[in-house]
């Protein structure tokens, strides 16, 4: 058992019960972990505005606070709380719904122990595919509903702004380089991040990685002149105005699939909870290199085939998404309000 859980259960039990004495009504929050879990929470909360969204610490509230959004701190003891982490230890209330939901695309890396799964009462998947293998591993309170965060993909979008806050070039293709976190051996940004000014003339280089990404690196990728770097969090626009991506085994690379658009992976080794599936997909559904000379390469060739892996790309999200229709989001919503109806 978590440290944490032997810590509150009992003190957060007896505080869950006496506010019960004085609630009325039927408290739903979402517990924001950090402002990623809020942008792929936002297009469930723009249909469900009732929901409170609680702050998992002062950081995350003064993040959320550029959002607009000045939420309370945990502790919070609601009747329903949902989640885009594995953080059920903070509810230690049998009595309070749990709901879980990815805060990436698909299962880009293989699932956790199956306890931290199935400690909810309900999980959002992103596909029956992906509940299929839940199930196989033992998680058995999966619900497949599409991926919200990227709903706003499939309706009209106006991106001029984002082109103009950035500077865009209309007369250069624009591409984004991603990468996971650099601590795993998941990670291909040391063949790239000190290199990207190879590029600047020929492209528009966009730059986003995970926000754990070592300091140096980020600030190498920051100061290296026409590289624009991407501050913002809702990183769903960026990718729209984007010709080709370039990563290693991060989940936006499901993102940037959904959109159909050609992409670039480095080849990196199965290490730790990589699997033999999101390899194969990844050779299925990208221009594949090991190294930067090849990648110097391989992006106008990327960019000129831009339809050769389409087939595979629509297969793959079809897997990862059943449908990219816009309403995943609406799927979630009639799910949570199906909970809160039985929960009275």
């Amino acid at each position: 058992m978590h440290l944490e859980t032997l810590l509150i259960k009992y003190p957060y039990k007896i505080a869950w019960y006496i506010s019960r004495l004085f609630h009325k009504g039927m408290q739903i929050d979402f517990l924001c972990g950090n402002i990623v879990d809020y942008i792929c929470f936002k297009n469930i909360y723009a249909l469900m505005p009732n929901i409170r969204i609680i702050a998992r610490n002062k950081k995350v509230k003064k993040q959320l606070l550029q959002y607009g959004i000045d939420a309370p701190v945990y502790p919070n003891f609601p009747d329903v709380i949902i989640m885009a982490r594995h953080l059920t230890r903070k509810y230690p209330v049998k009595k309070i719904k749990k709901i879980g939901m990815r805060h990436g695309a698909y299962h880009f890396k293989d699932f956790i122990n199956k306890k931290k799964y199935n400690a909810f009462d309900i999980y959002f998947v992103t596909s029956k595919s992906e509940q299929k293998a839940a199930i196989a591993r033992g998680i058995v309170k999966t619900v497949p509903i599409g991926f919200p965060k990227i709903d706003n993909a499939f309706k009209n979008n106006n991106l001029d702004k984002y082109k103009a806050k950035l500077n865009i070039n209309p007369h250069l293709n624009t591409i984004i380089f991603s990468a996971t976190w650099d601590k795993k051996g998941y990670a291909a940004i040391d063949k790239w991040y000190d290199k990207l000014d190879r590029l600047i003339d020929k492209y528009n280089v966009l730059v986003t990685v995970h926000p754990w990404t070592s300091k140096g690196k980020i600030a190498k990728i920051k100061n290296t002149e026409g590289v624009k770097y991407i501050e913002d969090k809702d990183i769903l626009p960026y990718l729209m105005i984007s010709d080709l991506m370039i990563g290693d085994t991060s989940s936006i690379l499901g993102e940037f699939c959904a959109l159909d658009k050609p992409l670039i992976t480095f080849e990196i080794p199965l290490v730790g909870r990589m699997t033999e599936e999101t390899k194969t997909m990844l050779e299925d559904i990208s221009f594949r290199v090991k190294n930067f000379d090849e990648l110097i390469k391989t992006i106008p060739i990327a960019l000129k085939n831009k339809n050769l892996h389409q087939k595979a790309r629509k297969k793959y999200n079809k897997i990862m998404f059943d449908q990219l229709d816009g309403k995943a989001s609406e799927r979630a919503v009639r799910i949570i309000k199906e909970v809160v109806r039985e929960y009275k």
